[in-house]
């Protein structure tokens, strides 16, 4: 299978995941993307919705408790030491639509992964409902509206913020969150045309289990065998087996170079 809109050449870097923000496992792949991506490995994350039946607002789980808790221990069962693994499910299954939306647009903004690292915070550790617009565009505000120091702005309160002092409407208005629509659609066309082409190229694999890893072989690995890929080419970057290897990608610790060489041999070695 071809990765669709990648090169001959970009294809045999790169490392595609399709992930939905209400799945632990995905939340899993999600940890695993930032841990490749400390090790030199490109990583393009597609987000897709598994499930577009919550109801807009968002609602209680379709499965009784003990269902949803035996499936996060199994995830537990297959987190590696240092990754996130919910102590229990979210109380309201979110429609993620908005968050998905949110994502594309991020892409645009160069700030994707560290977005993706919120929405899957919010849902699974802090338990939140994402359905509404306004919820994520308040995460995207997080990420992007600059940081000041408190003590400056109580100082000298008339003279306007960072981001008022920006020129650029279009860009306060994104750092602000308004990235997505009151409906929690895309703003864009490029962000539209994202949701529309990473859902197709989902549903055009031949199957649907969630997370879904596309290696450069050009395999297929789905679910589990996708979580214990991305884990083999962690563990053949060395990062498993360092002291710092629950550091915040990028930010304490040099990249590990991985080959392309590396990762095809990888792949087929676990065909």
């Amino acid at each position: 299978m071809s990765s669709p809109r990648l090169d001959r050449e970009e294809a045999a870097m790169t490392v595609i995941i399709y992930g939905d923000f209400n799945c632990p496992y995905s939340h899993l792949a999600s940890q695993r993307a930032d841990l490749l991506s400390r090790a030199g490995v490109v990583v393009s994350w597609r987000a897709v919705e598994h499930d577009r039946r919550p109801v807009v607002a968002g609602g209680p789980p379709d499965t009784d408790r003990a269902t949803l808790d035996r499936e996060l221990a199994a995830v537990a069962s297959l987190a590696l030491p240092g990754e996130h693994v919910p102590e229990s499910p979210p109380a309201q299954v979110s429609n993620t639509r908005a968050a998905v939306a949110a994502y594309a647009e991020a892409v645009s903004d160069g700030v994707a992964d560290e977005l993706r690292r919120r929405l899957f915070h919010a849902v699974w550790m802090q338990g939140l409902n994402l359905s509404t617009a306004s919820e994520v565009r308040r995460l995207v505000t997080g990420v992007m509206w600059p940081q000041e120091d408190i003590s400056d702005r109580l100082a000298s309160p008339e003279i306007p913020s960072v981001l008022l002092q920006d020129s650029d409407l279009t860009r306060i208005i994104r750092r602000s969150g308004g990235t997505i629509t009151s409906s929690g659609e895309p703003l864009t066309g490029a962000g539209w045309r994202r949701v529309r082409g990473w859902r197709q190229e989902w549903l055009a694999l031949p199957s649907q289990v969630i997370p879904a890893v596309i290696g450069p072989d050009q395999a297929v690995r789905s679910g589990v065998d996708g979580l214990r890929y991305l884990a083999s080419l962690a563990s053949a970057s060395g990062l498993l087996h360092r002291p710092d290897a629950t550091t915040v990608p990028g930010r304490d610790a040099p990249p590990v170079a991985v080959t392309p060489a590396a990762l095809v041999s990888i792949s087929a070695s676990s065909r």
